[in-house]
């Protein structure tokens, strides 16, 4: 494998960013669904935005992050010899709270980029949902995604 001597890694152009917080590169502005939202208009929100995440709130707080590739997953499981469209579409009706599993995966708007960066490669995710420990749970401040910590590393807009 030939290495091209003009690319180098984001860390060796600005030290800096590593150390970065997540806070000061998330995205503050997001599109969260309430619990009560069934895959199927969770889907079609995905598509009229264009996002590929969407967070699950009830109240402020954290329930779930659900990705575009879960309900893609989720709704072509459905599509088994023999399914119809129809049998797949009525249970898509179902709450998308119904098909998460486990915790959802957050970070600390305090994180540093490099620790971002390493938990997004770890847990093989996209995205993940900044938190801060409030009284009642996690409150969701935000949202840090690989485009974010692709635009601190190279400045893009």
């Amino acid at each position: 494998m030939r290495k091209n001597a003009s690319v180098e890694s984001a860390s060796s152009q600005d030290p800096g960013v590593r150390n970065q917080h997540v806070r000061d590169v998330m995205r503050r502005d997001f599109i969260s669904i309430s619990r009560r939202e069934s895959l199927l208009e969770a889907l079609q929100l995905m598509r009229l935005a264009r996002l590929r995440h969407l967070t699950i709130e009830s109240e402020g707080l954290l329930v779930g992050i659900l990705s575009y590739r879960d309900l893609q997953d989720e709704l072509l499981a459905r599509l088994g010899p023999g399914a119809s469209l129809q049998g797949t579409l009525a249970p898509a009706q179902a709450a998308a709270i119904e098909h998460l599993s486990g915790s959802p995966y957050s970070i600390a708007p305090d994180a540093t980029l490099a620790e971002a960066a390493a938990r997004l490669e770890r847990l093989r995710v996209g995205c993940l949902p900044v938190v801060e420990l409030g009284e009642q749970g996690l409150r969701l401040v935000g949202l840090l995604t690989e485009m974010d910590l692709l635009r601190a590393a190279y400045g893009t807009s």
